[in-house]
């Protein structure tokens, strides 16, 4: 019998640093005939996903330029007009605009079609109704129900969600009943990924960005030179010099090491087991302005649970796990004496939190949780969409 097709649409260009969109499609693949569409990469990285039939989209040189650095421009001068006025917001011209118009042109263009739809985070969905009609929905980023977009999606048209938790569902769908499954951007765990290395140091597994305090993660090896850290991840330009320029000296003594290789989950979370203690960090100015990053655990701290890293970690909503499951310390301030007092409660009890940190990595194994998503989604009427 010939397989349903399925087209998931995404407006992001770093496809290969989007753990749920690859297991989604490595889970999807066995049953339906599966294509991404995504954008060339460009954020952090150029690298391309070779393994899996992804289409990657374009955008125009000039016009990139322009929305950018508009948007930088107005961006940075609502930060400072938001001191004096909390409520003022700027929602991005060229992820809200101008990505959509062009996954949407490229759609009609190629005709691309499919069983089965799957739209992902809002601005996509936006354009992507537009194109189909009824779709299923993958939420990813959620941005602000002050955005815009939020009024423009028409909920009467989403045929399912796949969403991290039922705070984030409720805020995007209040007071709606529709199929929703619950799945965190976690790796499949298996029990033979149980490593008994030996663990040393510290690990940043993610993107180095301010947003994701990095600066005030490294500034406590500024105070502690007596410890190390391996920076694993993608980092803009400006934000590698800084690192370059400010922590020179601790670089220069490989107290920083700085490794930006890319590997596959599989081999990452071998390269993970080697480390003693993880962060999961978030600005404290992004958490309270952004329901997004106050509620997601993000995908960097299942993978050091898998890995069975205990972490440090910001006190948040969508962190609140780690101390469910004893897998880590939450911490209230980046102060390197509240660090080194967590590492130290780590430390206290290694093995204590280490074991929770398995033990949530098999609650919130992708496999276990995506199970019931395929089921139905397998039940999806075969005609073609239009």
């Amino acid at each position: 019998m010939k397989k349903k097709t399925v087209l998931i649409l995404t407006l992001n260009d770093y496809i290969i640093y989007q753990p749920s969109i690859l297991n989604l499609y490595d889970y999807l693949q066995e049953y339906f005939d599966v294509t991404v569409v995504s954008f060339k990469p460009a954020s952090g990285t150029k690298k391309k996903d070779e393994l899996r039939n992804i289409r990657y989209l374009k955008t125009n040189f000039f016009l990139k330029q322009f929305f950018q650095k508009t948007d930088f421009i107005v961006g940075t001068a609502v930060k400072y007009i938001r001191k004096m006025m909390p409520s003022v917001e700027y929602n991005y011209l060229y992820y809200n605009k101008y990505l959509p118009h062009v996954l949407k042109s490229a759609v009609k263009k190629e005709r691309l079609n499919a069983d089965i739809i799957i739209a992902t985070d809002f601005p996509a969905l936006h354009a992507v109704q537009k194109i189909y009609g009824s779709v299923h929905f993958l939420s990813l980023e959620i941005e602000n129900n002050s955005n815009p977009i939020h009024k423009k999606i028409d909920r009467t048209k989403v045929k399912s969600v796949l969403i991290q938790s039922k705070e984030r569902y409720t805020y995007l769908f209040p007071g709606m009943d529709l199929p929703v499954f619950y799945i965190q951007n976690a790796p499949v765990f298996r029990e033979d990924s149980i490593t008994n290395y030996e663990r040393k140091d510290f690990i940043w597994s993610g993107a180095m960005d301010r947003r994701m305090a990095i600066f005030d993660c490294l500034d406590f090896f500024k105070a502690y030179p007596q410890y190390r850290i391996v920076i694993k991840g993608a980092a803009e330009r400006k934000v590698l010099v800084r690192i370059k320029e400010d922590y020179a000296d601790l670089i220069k003594q490989d107290r920083i090491k700085i490794d930006q290789a890319y590997l596959p989950v599989s081999s990452f979370l071998d390269y993970l087991s080697h480390f003693k203690f993880g962060f999961t960090f978030y600005a404290w100015d992004v958490v309270r302005s952004s329901f997004n990053y106050a509620t997601a655990p993000s995908g960097k701290l299942f993978m050091n649970l898998a890995a069975g890293v205990p972490v440090i970690a910001v006190n948040i909503p969508g962190f609140k796990l780690i101390d469910e499951f004893h897998a880590g310390v939450l911490i209230d301030d980046f102060q390197p004496a509240t660090i080194y007092a967590a590492m130290k409660k780590i430390e206290a009890d290694y093995e204590g939190y280490r074991q929770g940190c398995y033990a949530a990595a098999r609650h919130f194994s992708f496999d276990k949780r995506v199970a019931p998503y395929i089921e139905f989604l397998l039940k999806e009427p075969t005609a073609v969409q239009s």
